[in-house]
């Protein structure tokens, strides 16, 4: 009997078959970032991966479920011409916990402001109520087994780049002003977060880096596994204070969902320092 396919295989093949032959060059990444939300590591990812609308990323999730390649039904969420695949269980957890349990997790980066800063009891809550409108969105229509796809048409009060990093799950979002064009982050020192994975498991051992980096393991063949990256954000360097347990307890959580799967081996958590004359959110 001949021996199954090796995963990466199979996964390239449903990619060139519903995505086109073209995107099979992004085949690892986009298997990482499904998987990565299909068990629980984020609550959903943006698609950024050749322009594929919602009705081509809704095919393509339903056959990864029927060929085996993913444990739970996965939908896709549009948010104006932005397309998210997320797990719904993952992110109505993530969004209800922002609600209630996060605290101090918003930085007030608007451009007539000397310099970054937490953000107001006001901002604050204003994301809060945009968790809460996108939560009642999700569990309303997205939880029902026969809707794989739904729409969200951004409110008047939510700030777009705020939005984007509360739905990919990051522990610190930026909010400025909209009615600004810019914000205050040009020249700022950042301390810029970028958490990895390897694909494949293998043993792994906890283990403690240098300052600034945290790992679950060190892979002794990671030049032979694909190492992704899982999140990347960061927060002004002059609030670093008031953010650092937001983030600790934020990787906690993400090593304790880590902990209970077994594509990925080797998470670790880097961070470094940059100056930009522009930052894009």
């Amino acid at each position: 009997m001949a021996a199954a396919p090796p995963l990466l295989t199979r996964w390239r093949q449903v990619v060139r078959n519903i995505l086109g032959k073209k995107s099979a060059k992004h085949t690892a990444d986009l298997m990482c970032d499904i998987l990565a939300v299909d068990r629980g590591l984020k609550p959903m990812f943006l698609v950024d991966y050749g322009g594929f609308g919602c009705l081509k990323m809704t095919e393509f999730a339903q056959e990864l479920l029927r060929s085996g390649l993913v444990q739970h039904r996965l939908a896709v969420l549009t948010v104006g011409s932005d397309v998210f695949v997320l797990n719904t269980d993952t992110s109505v957890a993530h969004l209800e916990a922002v609600q209630s349990d996060w605290h101090n997790f918003v930085v007030d980066v608007t451009f007539s402001l000397p310099e970054p800063r937490p953000a107001t009891g006001f901002c604050t809550q204003t994301v809060r109520d945009c968790a809460r409108d996108v939560v009642q969105y999700i569990a309303a229509t997205m939880r029902d087994t026969s809707i794989l796809q739904g729409n969200i048409t951004p409110g008047e009060s939510w700030n777009i780049s705020t939005l984007f990093g509360l739905l990919v799950g990051y522990p610190v979002l930026y909010w400025y002003d909209p009615t600004q064009d810019s914000t205050c982050l040009s020249m700022v020192p950042l301390l810029v977060y970028n958490v990895y994975v390897c694909l494949y498991h293998d043993s792994a051992t906890t283990a403690t880096t240098s300052l600034g980096e945290k790992s679950v393991c060190d892979c002794p063949d990671e030049r032979n596994n694909h190492k992704h990256k899982l999140y990347s954000f960061s927060i002004p360097k002059n609030v670093m204070q008031d953010f650092s347990k937001q983030i600790d307890c934020w990787f906690k959580r993400v090593q304790e969902e880590f902990a209970l799967q077994d594509v990925f081996c080797c998470l670790e958590m880097k961070c470094s320092e940059m100056t930009l004359p522009t930052v894009a959110l």
